[in-house]
């Protein structure tokens, strides 16, 4: 039970025991190493992002070190890393799955393999160590039920002329919310990761139906403000978004099909304080961690028992039947590059 694991001291959680895979330091050692380097910069890890707020004072109280974060998007990570390079500060970071090939492309991930490495499924981490995924997220309909009275259950009921200037969405060039928005379009309406042509003519469709909201920025202000009666977000987001407004939103996953987004955690290849990089990818992938991640609405990607009170919150897994994840990185980039190409044409026309 994952109770049994919350009732560890700190300490212990810290020491958890080693996988068969081969490090470079003992867990005493990262511990010791952490609390001389005193920092951890990360990018990308807001506190309000699926706990990370309440698992960061975790990491600071174990490892001794002062968490820093600068919230971005994946492509600024690698922008970043990229001028940082001869003066790093960054020295973790939570990127899109879709960003994931530049990334390793660029060699900006270094080699760690984290204390729960064995326990982690294959299409959830990198072979060579580079990138582990710790959480996905679905993506989801995120209804306000004060301005839809009739609740869309597929992606083609967004279709519909009741919908008029309700839909929210981004820009798939930009947003990996909406890349993969795109391809669960797709993918509920024949399409593949080999075939996006689907996603994108039913993104076209949405758009010129007058049904897709131009000029509105998907954000918590624009739907606080109530300019976004339907967003595509991540269902754990959607789940965030009606906790930070109060407003009686509904998360619903299409019954024809989504997409679940990997989200990977990695160490920087110049980070300026490796062992508490290290120190909190052992803590994110820990038990602990883990259970922590589904109290933020994420869905963990190891096999660990979460508590009722969790549980309870989340919808239930048949919901989830229909998610398709990515069957690899080059297919998925392969994917997202048509999906961007695409983009440029419908937006051209």
């Amino acid at each position: 039970m994952i109770s049994k694991a919350l009732k560890y001291s700190l300490g212990a959680i810290a020491l958890c025991a080693i996988s068969t895979a081969t490090f470079a330091q003992s867990p005493e050692a990262i511990v010791t190493g952490a609390k001389k380097e005193g920092k951890l910069v990360s990018y990308g890890m807001s506190d309000d992002w699926v706990n990370l707020g309440a698992i960061f004072a975790k990491i600071e109280e174990i490892y001794g070190v002062e968490h820093v974060d600068t919230d971005m998007t994946s492509g600024e990570q690698i922008t970043h890393l990229l001028a940082e390079k001869n003066a790093p500060v960054m020295d973790i970071a939570d990127i899109g799955y879709d960003f994931l090939g530049r990334l390793l492309d660029e060699k900006l991930a270094d080699t760690y393999k984290n204390s729960s490495w064995d326990r982690i499924k294959p299409q959830f981490k990198d072979p060579e160590g580079r990138w582990a995924s710790s959480y996905w997220g679905a993506i989801a309909f995120l209804v306000n039920t004060d301005q839809v009275k009739t609740l869309p259950s597929t992606w083609n009921d967004l279709l519909k002329l009741e919908y008029k200037d309700m839909v929210c969405s981004r820009d798939p060039r930009v947003s990996t919310y909406a890349t993969a928005s795109v391809l669960a379009a797709a993918l509920a309406n024949g399409g593949s990761e080999e075939n996006t042509k689907p996603g994108l003519e039913w993104f076209k469709k949405l758009r010129d139906s007058g049904n897709l909201r131009q000029g509105v920025v998907l954000n918590v202000a624009s739907i606080q403000k109530g300019e976004c009666s339907i967003s595509l977000v991540y269902d754990f987001d959607g789940f965030a978004k009606r906790d930070a407004t109060g407003l009686p939103l509904k998360v619903i996953i299409p019954t024809d099909g989504t997409v679940g987004m990997l989200f990977a955690q990695y160490v920087s290849s110049v980070a300026p304080h490796p062992n508490a990089a290290k120190g909190a990818l052992d803590f994110l992938f820990s038990d602990q961690g883990q259970a922590m991640l589904a109290e933020g609405y994420a869905h963990p990607t190891r096999d660990i028992e979460l508590p009722l009170e969790t549980t309870d919150k989340m919808l239930p897994k048949e919901s989830y039947d229909k998610v398709h994840f990515p069957s690899n990185l080059t297919g998925f980039s392969a994917a997202v590059k048509s999906i961007v190409d695409g983009w440029n044409e419908i937006e051209g026309k």
